[in-house]
């Protein structure tokens, strides 16, 4: 469903080389565009996986339709010529407009399906969103700019445009993410879930070594849930639920452990005084401070 919005682009452009973008070819490659495109918007609202791609790319099929059915010759010269450049002007429309008005970036779609829902409910979550949509904005609006600089030169409209999108654009969930928490680092979390499912990030492998460890929180309050920790070769992982024969379990309070997060609370004094409780190798208790020192 991620590529299926292209399948009409795909068939549009091949309709039209064959026809090496006569007015002819033109005027029958765009509703044709138009009816595959209508077909998988039919679809992805089936299945659940209509995107602002789809819509914008059904626009744009239906205006090169209209046109064509309508004898519009200043419509179908504009296809005839930058199609590429349409495509691209497209896509970073689709990018931008939502942002403008305050809607839901494109990228939603994406990270929603990338990203586990205890860190959608992140701060964070919206503004990475809208630094992504930023960058892809600039990447499409780019590679239209190619299109349109060099219309008939193959290496404008096709080869710089999606080396820019592949090389470029899609490699940024890899890099641009981590450098804006990075400039911008995230604040401690406010929520005993984000917290726990976060400790991965606070990991000082190099302090825990070689250690294994499952460790089982048992949180009780008005945020109530399961969580547990595994630490094996230097790694650390989080998970909601009850782990499997834990090294150690904690029974706490949300707001206890989030005071001793915080550093509001002293998590030995905590303990002595009853504030939480623990079980099974308490050796790892003491730990803590030494594994998640981040």
């Amino acid at each position: 469903m991620h590529v299926g919005s292209f399948v009409a682009v795909l068939v549009y452009f091949h309709l039209c080389g064959q026809g090496r973008f006569s007015f002819s070819a033109v005027s029958a490659a765009l509703p044709i565009g138009l009816l595959v495109m209508s077909s998988y918007i039919v679809l992805a609202y089936i299945v659940d996986e209509f995107k602002y791609f789809d819509f914008g790319l059904w626009c744009l099929f239906a205006i090169g339709t209209v046109g064509a059915f309508a004898g519009m010759d200043s419509i179908l010269t504009l296809f005839q010529w930058y199609s590429p450049a349409l495509l691209y002007s497209t896509l970073g429309l689709v990018a931008l407009i939502p942002l403008l008005f305050g809607w839901e970036p494109f990228t939603y779609y994406f990270a929603r399906r990338q990203t586990p829902p205890w860190q959608q409910k992140l701060p964070e979550f919206p503004a990475i969103n809208r630094v992504m949509t930023i960058f892809w904005i600039g990447i499409f609006f780019m590679s239209a700019g190619l299109a349109a600089y060099a219309p008939l030169d193959w290496r404008f409209n096709t080869l710089y445009p999606n080396l820019l999108i592949f090389l470029v654009g899609i490699p940024a969930v890899f890099w641009l993410p981590p450098l804006y928490f990075k400039i911008f680092p995230p604040g401690m979390p406010q929520t005993i879930e984000a917290l726990l499912m976060g400790m991965p990030w606070a990991f000082n492998r190099q302090a825990a070594g070689d250690a294994q460890a499952m460790i089982q929180f048992h949180v009780s309050g008005p945020e109530a849930g399961n969580y547990y920790l595994k630490i094996a070769q230097g790694k650390c992982t989080s998970f909601e639920g009850i782990g499997t024969n834990p090294g150690l379990t904690i029974h706490t309070p949300d707001t206890v452990w989030l005071r001793i997060a915080r550093k509001e609370l002293d998590g030995a004094q905590a303990f002595q005084e009853g504030l939480y409780t623990a079980e099974g190798d308490l050796s790892m208790l003491l730990k803590f401070r030494e594994w998640f020192s981040a």
